[in-house]
């Protein structure tokens, strides 16, 4: 049974919870013009490299990329796939440390931060546990509530843009390729769709369908960066830490059930974290399972929340998460770059030896 709309929910979750939380703020500061240039190439490079490790997925219709790589040798499946392991580990604690900045912000201002942590850990968790079907499946759910209202919520916050703030529009030196805060810009490419490479035989989709949906996600990346660029102007956006959520904040809707169409904006995007935060602790499990034997795979998810959940108490603020995103970046880079190459080496390599065989 074709599984691409549940694939595609999913992925189209993780893309909206991660570009309008984290992704303008690195872009705003990346540049002082230009801004859809970053943009355009971070764009172009995900795009390219999704193909590629769709193409190569290809290859080996009946596998999943452990399968893929364990093929290599166990020694060296292991070398490749424990930088997979690390990143989403590390992801999972950014995610959790950086979601519940926000929430304190906007929703729990007197809660304690190990509270917040613990109702993300204890729901991820959960769905985790439940495995990739429930996952896909929830995803369609929440997707189908939340998108259409969050799609309102972006239309009417183009009520307080000025486009003379767009100008000026070209980079000509290119000097954000000059920042850190472009390269750690990535995290909301790198994590994406590396799920397809770890889903079962049984979880069909279609690779054309999946690139058809990436192609109509690309304009939600300009529109996260500009919308606030539009709003306040390129140096007032500068600094701010959550442009997007900033943006939305002067948005007044009287019949909204929320006082606020951030408060809305914001338990949407909790929600989809908590998702995709199941989904990484789904992913690393099934690593861990095939080097840490005898142990179900619920432990394993179990286990890593419980040391997921020890570590972010020792994060205190968000200075500490910064240091993580720049920290992990080579791993993202890993992810992204990296890994689809190998395993698109891989299945040509199959294929010749295929051609070569007949």
């Amino acid at each position: 049974m074709d599984k691409s709309l549940q694939v595609i929910c999913m992925g189209a979750m993780s893309h909206l919870g991660l570009m309008f939380f984290i992704y303008p703020e690195r872009i705003i500061t990346s540049t002082h013009q230009g801004h859809w240039e970053p943009v355009l190439i971070q764009s172009l490079i995900f795009i390219f490299f999704l193909w590629l490790y769709l193409k190569g997925l290809s290859y080996f219709p009946q596998q999943d990329i452990i399968s893929i790589l364990k093929g290599l040798g166990k020694t060296l499946s292991f070398i490749l796939l424990f930088p997979v392991l690390l990143y989403f580990i590390v992801t999972t604690i950014e995610l959790i440390n950086a979601y519940a900045e926000l929430t304190t912000i906007i929703f729990l201002a007197n809660t304690p931060t190990w509270a917040i942590f613990t109702l993300i850990i204890l729901i991820s968790t959960y769905i985790a546990v439940k495995g990739i079907e429930t996952i896909l499946r929830t995803s369609i759910l929440i997707f189908s509530i939340f998108f259409p209202l969050i799609l309102l919520m972006i239309l009417l916050s183009f009520q307080d843009i000025d486009w003379h703030n767009a100008f000026p529009i070209i980079d000509t030196d290119f000097t954000f390729f000059r920042q850190p805060s472009f390269y750690t810009s990535f995290f909301s490419f790198a994590i994406v769709f590396s799920f397809l490479g770890f889903l079962p035989a049984d979880i069909l989709y279609n690779s054309n369908k999946i690139m058809w949906a990436v192609f109509l996600l690309i304009p939600f990346f300009f529109l996260s960066v500009y919308l606030p660029l539009l709003t306040f102007g390129n140096e007032t956006a500068r600094t701010l830490l959550f442009p997007f959520i900033i943006t939305l904040d002067k948005v007044q809707v009287e019949w909204l059930v929320f006082d606020r169409a951030t408060m809305f904006f914001a338990l949407s995007l909790f929600t989809f974290i908590m998702l995709l935060t199941s989904l990484l602790l789904w992913q690393a499990s099934q690593i861990m399972s095939q080097y840490i034997p005898g142990l179900k795979t619920k432990y394993h998810i179990v286990g890593l929340s419980v040391s997921i959940f020890i570590i972010c108490l020792f994060i205190h603020s968000w200075l500490d998460v910064e240091k993580l995103f720049l920290w992990n970046t080579p791993l993202r880079f890993y992810i992204l770059i990296v890994l689809p190459s190998v395993i698109f080496l891989i299945g040509v390599r199959r294929k010749q030896k295929h051609h070569e065989t007949y």
